[in-house]
């Protein structure tokens, strides 16, 4: 399982322009958060199934989106 944590700037385009990049490549998350923290929200995406290549590919165009201001991956090793 993969988890990106992103901060975004407080616009309204932000969270549909994050599900874009998911929803641009087929890529179902099995869950999905969103809070406003002051000055910026922050999206938790988790993504079952994604190979790392992907994963890392997924975060590095979030990266380069203007409304991301930081991105986070973490991988959830599943239990054997």
């Amino acid at each position: 399982m993969h988890r990106f944590r992103i901060d975004a700037m407080l616009d309204p385009q932000a969270l549909p322009r994050v599900v874009d990049m998911f929803a641009q490549r087929a890529i179902m998350p099995s869950a999905m958060t969103m809070a406003v923290l002051g000055d910026r929200m922050r999206i938790e995406i988790a993504v079952p199934g994604l190979g790392a290549a992907e994963a890392g590919i997924v975060a590095a165009k979030l990266a380069q989106t203007f409304v991301v201001i930081d991105i986070r991956l973490e991988c959830e090793l599943a239990a054997a």
